[in-house]
């Protein structure tokens, strides 16, 4: 989508900049070639970034945008080969020829088989070609206006304050306004009045995005309803909840233990017995009334307790096939959207503050209409705005309002939202859309997922994880994220529309594959460069998901839920451009050799597999910046060749069965974040790390060492050169010495 693209041109101009000022751009002689691409791409970003918002909207999108992104993407993939090429000229100037750094890039043969100046000469020629096909596509592009545009492209500080947003991310959301709590109080009597059926059922009704949800966790969390039925269980409903697991949701809910049973007769006997005292069921979302009767009707009907089910829908039939008492939910007043709308942006303001704004604030507030979810979307672009007057009018006569939408159950509100998001933040928003909906997003992995794709810029002299972080808040922040209340280092996207959208924005790119839902058809078939693959519920090998001239583009490959997969070798070996490849918690049992050959690799997760052997070939990963092997019990030994892994940023050790680290872990200088380093080894060779070893990793946030009681050296050195770290965790067989006492008060 065009609206995506503005993102792409600026990210790849910045990564051409960058290069052109370094010594191994000057050292290939090929930095005229690039100046000449960045002086095109630069008339191309001024039209990209007055376009792309005035065509998101639109439901054709242009033939250019599609080049214009290819492009970018080759941009990518050439910068990644220049950059390992120019390092290696710039090295045997000085230093004897070391062994061939291998290539993934299909336009050559190899970096050095015909040697270093045709490879010089064919590169130049590569980057030539790109400038010369974008100064062509420049001909299909819009001309670039006079006046400027009321859509929302003037540049400003987006930093929500960071303090306020971990605050109010912690607090539990509040329901707001007169009709939600009008709800409530006629709701929560008429569920705890005794009935004449043993269940009651409740359904409320209403469209998407009306607050269905946000009523029922009100009448949850309500004490009158905790005091009146001592079993309350959640449970969220969706395409990928198969029965067994949605058994097994309700009866550990209950508080009674499934252990391994797998068998769903099994867990409907166990089902009624576990609901041995008043309960409440919730079940959000519900899109079919087939649960009662196939499911819950007989162990329910001959339960001995009384209990209530409390059903949120869009579907009246569905409330209908329950037997259910309805209450329906529709649109906020005028009054309460206001209302809802001051306090989403206005938590902490001064009543002064709230005065000046109130009149653009409730004409924002009406053309939201009603729509409880388009009003919070809305409050979060407002509060990037801060209590500028001048700034809200601009939201308010946004052109977003008025162009016509391409999904019509998705509120204008939220087209806005996205529009209003820097370009940076875009695609890590719509990164957010592969995880299934049922996977919760872990910061962790997110923001090392976004640095892998290039998404991140560092910001005021803090790392790309810092700054990514930040990102993740201001996401929270403009309520496009929704952060777990009793973890902020997980969230979810905060609605199913959100995820509708973004989807659709990546649906010329990504693909999500459900093993389970699969049908004969082939819908992907027109996709014929996907860059994102997604992949969940699969069994055993990844054969088939998509074509092998579809694979050949794939940049992220990332697997849920799919534990028994195993087979992952013809996909590496026919997607030679991944950046991201998360395998963790499959049954995979080794890398291939073929391994080494993903040069572009930046990510790789091997959390939870069953790998005995990491292949030396992983030293020819020169652009890898995650490694983690956390929870490999079978893995016994790293391979000396991870020393030569100089960008690794992050190394994750812990939980694996390795008997010593290689020492070359302390050359690895841009390492901020290492976990489960063993110190020594049990022979007492010489070949593990030790405390010194640790003397030159100053970029280090994060830092957790094993066996600290075999350590050789007192380590005060390694430890005194280390200003970013935050997390210090050190374990031992025998008590911590003196000099360690000394250091713990100071983490």
């Amino acid at each position: 989508m065009a609206a995506v693209l503005d993102s792409y041109v600026k990210r790849c101009a910045a990564a051409l900049e960058d290069f052109a000022g370094q010594e191994a751009c000057a050292a290939l002689g090929i930095r005229d070639n690039v100046r000449g691409l960045l002086f095109t791409l630069s008339r191309i970003d001024a039209v990209v970034s007055h376009e792309g918002q005035r065509t998101l909207l639109g439901s054709k999108v242009d033939t250019w945008v599609a080049q214009v992104k290819d492009a970018m993407y080759e941009v990518d993939d050439v910068l990644d080969i220049c950059a390992a090429e120019g390092a290696k000229v710039l090295a045997d100037a000085d230093h004897p020829p070391a062994p061939k750094v291998r290539c993934a890039f299909m336009m050559f043969s190899c970096f050095r088989s015909s040697g270093p100046h045709k490879f010089h000469h064919e590169i130049g020629f590569t980057i030539r070609d790109i400038d010369i096909r974008l100064r062509e596509i420049e001909d299909e592009m819009p001309a670039l206006p006079d006046a400027g545009s009321s859509l929302l492209t003037r540049k400003r500080d987006w930093l929500i304050s960071v303090d306020a947003l971990c605050r109010s991310c912690l607090e539990p959301p509040r329901a707001v306004g007169t009709q939600v709590h009008k709800a409530v109080g006629g709701l929560v009597p008429r569920m705890i009045r005794e009935g004449k059926k043993k269940v009651d059922v409740f359904a409320i009704v209403g469209a998407v995005g009306m607050g269905k949800t946000t009523l029922a966790r009100e009448i949850f969390t309500d004490e009158r309803m905790t005091e009146n039925f001592p079993i309350c269980v959640w449970v969220k409903m969706s395409k990928d909840l198969s029965e067994v697991a949605f058994l097994k949701k309700i009866i550990v809910g209950a508080g009674v233990s499934v252990r391994d049973t797998e068998n769903k007769e099994e867990l409907l006997a166990l089902l009624s017995s576990a609901l041995s005292k008043r309960f409440l069921i919730i079940l959000d979302d519900l899109d079919s009334p087939d649960i009662w009767d196939d499911l819950l009707k007989v162990p329910l009907g001959d339960g001995v307790v009384r209990g209530r089910i409390l059903i949120t829908t869009r579907d009246e039939e569905v409330a209908t096939g329950f037997k259910a008492i309805v209450h329906r939910v529709d649109r906020m007043d005028a009054e309460n959207s206001w209302l809802l709308l001051r306090e989403q942006v206005f938590a902490e303001s001064s009543s002064e503050g709230l005065q000046a704004l109130e009149d653009v604030g409730i004409k924002i507030a009406e053309k939201c209409q009603g729509h409880p979810l388009a009003i919070k979307v809305i409050a979060g672009v407002l509060r990037s705005r801060g209590t500028s007057k001048a700034e809200w009018e601009m939201v308010l006569k946004s052109d977003a309002w008025s162009i016509r939408p391409f999904l019509r159950q998705v509120p204008q509100a939220l087209y806005l939202g996205y529009v209003d998001l820097p370009s940076e933040l875009k695609e890590c928003f719509l990164h957010c859309s592969l995880y299934p909906e049922e996977c919760p997003i872990r910061l962790f992995d997110l923001v090392r997922h976004w640095i892998a794709e290039g998404l991140v810029k560092a910001r005021e002299n803090k790392d790309l994880e810092e700054s990514a972080e930040e990102y993740y808040l201001e996401l929270i922040g403009r309520n496009l994220l929704q952060p777990d209340p009793d973890n902020l280092d997980e969230c979810w996207i905060t609605h199913d529309l959100l995820r509708t959208l973004a989807r659709f924005l990546i649906t010329d790119e990504s693909i999500l594959i459900d093993g389970q839902q699969r049908s004969s058809t082939d819908p992907l078939s027109s996709l014929s460069k996907p860059r994102h693959l997604a992949l969940y519920n699969m069994e055993n090998s990844l054969e088939g998901p998509i074509s092998v001239k579809q694979q050949m583009s794939l940049r992220s490959l990332m697997l849920f839920n799919s534990p028994n997969v195993r087979v992952i070798d013809d996909l590496i070996v026919s997607a030679p451009f991944l950046r991201v490849l998360d395998l963790s918690n499959t049954a995979v049992e080794a890398l291939p050799k073929s391994i080494g050959n993903l040069l572009h690799l930046r990510y790789l997760n091997l959390d939870g597999t069953q790998v005995r052997d990491v292949p030396s070939s992983v030293g020819f990963l020169t652009n890898l910046q995650t490694l983690s092997l956390q929870g490999c019990q079978s893995l016994q030994k790293l391979p000396w060749s991870i020393s030569a892994l100089q960008e690794l940023r992050c190394l994750c050790l812990e939980g694996t069965s390795i008997r010593y680290v290689p020492k070359g872990v302390g050359e690895l200088r841009h390492l901020n974040h290492l976990s489960g380093l063993i110190i020594g080894n049990d022979n007492n060779d010489p070949e593990g790390c030790d405390l010194d070893d640790l003397n030159f990793l100053s970029e280090l946030r994060y830092l957790q060492i094993e066996r600290i009681d075999r350590a050789t050296t007192s380590g005060a050195a390694a430890f005194a050169n280390k200003p970013f770290l935050k997390v210090l965790h050190l374990s031992e067989q025998a008590p911590l010495t003196e000099i360690f006492l000394k250091i713990l008060p100071l983490v």
